[in-house]
């Protein structure tokens, strides 16, 4: 072997060690580099796992939350048609009476709604002809002030009466009655029915 050879030997040695070197080195770092962005991605993915298990009991409770407010409305609404329902039948018992029944009723309310002074009784037509003779005698022995007379006028009512002082109306037609009473009893129906 020449001594050229051995020059070219000795530099193809030295380059083969440079780039296995090298080439080591360079799969150190790619290696290194690919175990960084293992854990990145990892502790990506655990992130992502945690804000999707929150964000999932998030909706889970605001869904909740919907559910029972959704609930509670419709409790609600039912508790409201069933004590309308109520005051419907209520309405339309009194609406029912007949005869003497129902000029009993009549003089209990206006008794109940007099204002202690004198005035008129105003009837729809068909109730002022069907009074019973002896109905304005029975209705002021029950009266502590005033009188209240039937009139001669008559309104385009259902059941019940306007009683009239003067210039002064107040309607106790039965459903102005019901319809005043809801708001005041509407709280004691509720509190019979539903406790």
């Amino acid at each position: 072997m020449t001594g050229l050879d051995k020059i070219l030997e000795q530099i193809k040695k030295e380059s083969d060690e440079t780039v296995s070197k090298k080439l080591s080195e360079a799969k150190d770092r790619a290696d290194s580099i690919l175990e960084e962005a293992k854990k990145s991605v990892a502790g990506q993915c655990e992130s992502i796992e945690t804000n999707g298990r929150n964000e999932a009991a998030e909706i889970r409770k605001r869904a909740g939350s919907a559910a029972d407010l959704y609930k509670r409305k419709a409790v609600l609404a039912e508790k409201q048609r069933i004590i309308s329902g109520v005051f419907d039948k209520a309405l339309g018992e009194l609406e029912a009476l007949s005869g003497s029944d129902y000029y009993n009723a009549v003089i209990k309310i206006a008794v109940k709604n007099a204002l202690g002074q004198d005035g008129e009784i105003i009837f729809s037509e068909a109730d002022k002809a069907n009074v019973p003779s002896d109905f304005e005698m029975r209705l002021n022995a029950q009266l502590k002030n005033g009188r209240l007379s039937v009139s001669d006028k008559t309104r385009p009512i259902g059941k019940g009466f306007i009683l009239s002082y003067g210039g002064v109306e107040q309607n106790c037609t039965f459903s102005a009655l019901v319809e005043a009473s809801k708001e005041v009893l509407q709280d004691k129906v509720q509190e019979i029915l539903f406790n």
